[in-house]
């Protein structure tokens, strides 16, 4: 066979060869790692769901979601999911299928959790499909209340407040100026001067207390009002949404519990026999620990004479002959 010809079949090998590793790598990013069945579960509402969302069973992916279909339900839009899963995969029938995110930016999936029954789900059935709760969507609609409460029902009262404190100083007004300075003056010509001057101190601290309450109600402690119910609202909806975060994080930590109580509980014999083994390990330390002391010892020893050695004649190190004491005569 010329060399051109065997060229040009170990090209054509190897891109053969790339071409199955490819198709393989394709296969298994798609989710299609051997014979699956079909289920099916039905939602009300899929934000983040579509083909190719991976199915987990209590975390573990076993398949992904092949088809969505929507249906009239009782006179709503439903959406019929067609999930496949690996082929003989056990899923009792009582399990649930939930719409989860692990956090605020990862991917939305279908989680089967579990159920405790002793009889399983065969091709073809219906999971019982839990939706995802938006927690968003729910702290906007306790905003939209309290800002339809703050102007349906607290704006409205306060302007009441006005429209009846305005009548209240009006009436007032009214009063004293028909009936108790006409009684002044009656009493001015019965009963003397000095009445009259008492009446007129009483009367002007009436007004002076009618000036404070107008004052209090003027156009800048209305507006002030309506600031201290803005930040009310503001305070309402920093307290709603910490409480969600705070909600958000019990969850958290009772996931993480659970998990760490799973890993002791599945590895309960491995960790006894590591413990069993470190304290077999400790009692050999301890019964040789004197002899490893000693001989330590003995060794650190040992360096400190060749460094000493080493300092008083360098020239060990080259294996040669110690240097001739100084004042000392030629060999003979």
């Amino acid at each position: 066979m010329k060399r051109e010809n065997i060229n040009y079949v170990v090209v054509g090998v190897f891109v053969l060869g790339m071409l199955a590793a490819f198709f393989v790598v394709l296969y298994q990013i798609t989710g299609r790692t051997g014979p699956t069945d079909e289920y099916f579960v039905t939602y009300g509402n899929i934000t983040g769901i579509k083909y190719g969302t991976p199915v987990l069973y209590e975390g573990f992916q076993v398949g992904q979601v092949e088809k969505i279909v929507p249906v009239r339900e009782a006179g709503k839009t439903r959406y019929r999911l067609t999930l496949s899963i690996r082929k003989d995969w056990q899923i009792p029938a009582d399990s649930e299928a939930r719409i989860i995110a692990s956090g605020l930016l990862s991917a939305i999936t279908i989680d089967i959790r579990e159920g405790a029954s002793q009889t399983m789900l065969v091709p073809g059935d219906i999971l019982k499909g839990i939706e995802a709760t938006n927690i968003f969507a729910a702290v906007n609609d306790v905003a939209a209340d309290l800002r339809e409460l703050s102007r349906d029902s607290i704006r409205p009262l306060i302007d009441n407040l006005n429209r009846h404190a305005d009548t209240l100083v009006a009436d007032f007004t009214n009063l004293t100026d028909t009936s108790i300075r006409p009684m002044i003056d009656t009493i001015n010509q019965k009963f003397g001067h000095e009445v009259i001057e008492d009446l007129n101190r009483l009367m002007e601290k009436l007004n002076e207390s009618a000036d404070r309450l107008l004052s209090v109600l003027d156009t800048d402690n209305q507006r002030h009002l309506d600031q201290i119910l803005v930040n009310l609202e503001t305070a309402s909806n920093a307290l709603n949404e910490l409480l969600v975060r705070i909600e958000g994080t019990r969850v958290t930590m009772d996931g993480v519990l659970l998990n760490i109580d799973n890993v002791v509980e599945n590895n309960r014999e491995n960790i006894h026999t590591s413990i069993t083994d470190l304290q077999r390990s400790l009692g050999a330390v301890s019964s040789n620990i004197d002899a490893i002391v000693h001989h330590m010892e003995g060794s650190s020893r040992n360096i400190h004479e060749l460094s000493r050695r080493i300092r008083e004649n360098p020239g060990l190190i080259l294996r040669s002959a110690p240097p001739p004491e100084e004042g000392a005569g030629s060999p003979e």
